[in-house]
């Protein structure tokens, strides 16, 4: 029906135009309240995301905040813009979702394998369905190939080094070289390494930016294109990825699978979009995770003397269930590089221990880093204790995540722990670590959907003659 007057016409226009909207943002408001899930109200547009966009809170810290704030529930409802997503606290159905029912969750839900950046479009941590399917064969059959012996030598990087030091930059020299032997060869410049790893650690505004865009409107990133590496940054190093030890791995596993499928046509993944693709994989979600944990256990070895001494003396006779081990283990539990895990409902599903139904699309968080440092499952959790992870201690399953579980567990779990006590071993046999003064807190934020350290750590470095 319409008015006589104009501006009649248009503010009756414009009212059902912002009723329209208005329901459609807040259409899944209730979705918690009807199913009795304890969670916090949300704000037309923003959904309890208004933390993220305002900047006051990043996801960890806000998913740590809801898992003490409902401590005794084991499921705390949010609404992430306008779609429902269900933090899950309780292990048994955590395990259900990343392992038993994994059918039911295989999905990320980003929607970031549809990104023309490398960083995500053939990226195993990012890929859905047959994608996913096809690059997880593909890189088990790799990792299974490939020489992963870390060099003897990595002494060659600490000459010189003596007193107050930069870890960061110290761990960055170790790695550049540790990955340029793994990746690329002895023989050959190591440069794609250092170049991909400065960008992918860079932090300006626009790549925070990006990040945000990334993780709170992926669809938004995906269709303006943005990207943190492009489809061209690898052709100026073209010639060393061909001659690289990762392509002879990849075209001898390639031989050895002679998959020219329906499937591998359909993704076009020939050898160059391989080697692109795990090489900005093996840096983004291997060589910055490895840099956060290594620069965490430097922290803690310094903070605590004589765990140091107690780690050094595994350094000769390792094994994988030793006190070093137990410190690796115990660092990654108190400093996840990912504090979470999420997850997409693709059919609708009930939890077998509650009448609770969710639909289809809607997300799930798992919290690992809270998880992890809960006190119902670890005593002192906020204390760094090695012995915790002992022969004789028993965890409850899924209260341990830094890897994930189930399927989509991390591929590259068995090399990122070599490297770790790889590196560790080689410094802890050469130097001392100790505090410089006082020792600053640790500040840590989230970056990419890892955690990241926001302050440069010193530490005094005193060779051992």
């Amino acid at each position: 029906m319409f008015f006589e007057s104009f501006v009649l016409n248009i503010l009756v226009l414009v009212v059902l135009i912002v009723a329209l909207l208005f329901d459609y943002a807040t259409k899944y408001f209730s979705y918690w309240y009807i199913r009795h899930i304890p969670y916090r109200k949300p704000i037309p547009l923003f959904g309890n995301d208004y933390y993220r966009v305002l900047g006051i809170r990043n996801t960890s810290d806000e998913v740590n905040k809801l898992y003490t704030t409902y401590g005794k529930d084991k499921y705390v409802g949010c609404i992430r813009s306008r779609i429902p997503d269900l933090i899950v606290k309780d292990p048994n159905s955590i395990k259900n979702i990343l392992s038993t029912d994994f059918s039911n969750f295989h999905c990320r839900g980003s929607g970031l394998d549809r990104s023309q950046d490398v960083c995500t479009r053939n990226n195993l941590f990012y890929a859905e369905g047959e994608k996913w399917t096809l690059l997880r064969g593909k890189m088990e059959l790799l990792l299974n190939n490939m020489d992963l012996n870390i060099r003897d030598s990595l002494h060659d990087c600490l000459p010189g080094i003596n007193g107050h030091t930069n870890v960061q930059q110290l761990l960055s020299e170790i790695l550049d070289v540790i990955f340029k032997d793994l990746f690329i060869g002895n023989n050959l410049d190591g440069s794609v390494i250092i170049n991909t790893r400065k960008i992918l650690q860079n932090r300006t505004l626009f790549d925070k930016l990006k990040s945000y865009l990334k993780e709170i409107f992926p669809s938004i990133y995906v269709m303006f294109g943005l990207n943190v590496l492009s489809k061209q940054y690898f052709s100026k190093f073209t010639q060393v990825l061909e001659e690289s030890k990762l392509m002879q791995d990849i075209k001898k596993t390639e031989s050895i699978l002679h998959d020219e499928t329906d499937i591998t046509k359909k993704f076009k993944l020939s050898e160059y979009n391989l080697i692109t693709s795990y090489l900005a994989l093996f840096i983004s979600e291997g060589y910055v995770p490895c840099h956060h944990a290594l620069t965490a256990l430097l922290y803690e070895l310094a903070k605590n003397p004589e765990i140091q001494e107690k780690a050094r003396k595994c350094i000769t006779n390792s094994s994988d269930d030793d006190y070093l081990s137990h410190t690796i283990k115990e660092v990654l539990r108190l400093y996840p590089p990912y504090s979470i895990i999420s997850r997409k409902c693709v059919k609708t599903y009930q939890f077998p221990d509650k009448d609770l139904v969710i639909d289809k699309s809607i997300t799930i968080t798992i919290p690992v880093e809270a998880l992890q440092r809960d006190e119902t499952y670890y005593k002192d959790a906020n204390k760094f204790n090695p012995k915790r992870f002992e022969a004789s201690s028993e965890l409850p399953d899924c209260t341990y995540l830094p890897f994930g579980t189930g399927p989509r567990k991390c591929i590259g779990e068995r090399l990122a722990l070599r490297i770790i006590r790889s590196v560790t071993a080689s410094i802890l046999k050469s130097y001392h670590i100790a505090p410089c003064e006082k020792l600053p807190d640790l500040q840590i934020s989230d970056y990419n959907f890892k955690r990241v350290f926001d302050n440069n750590l010193f530490l005094n470095f005193e060779p051992i003659s």
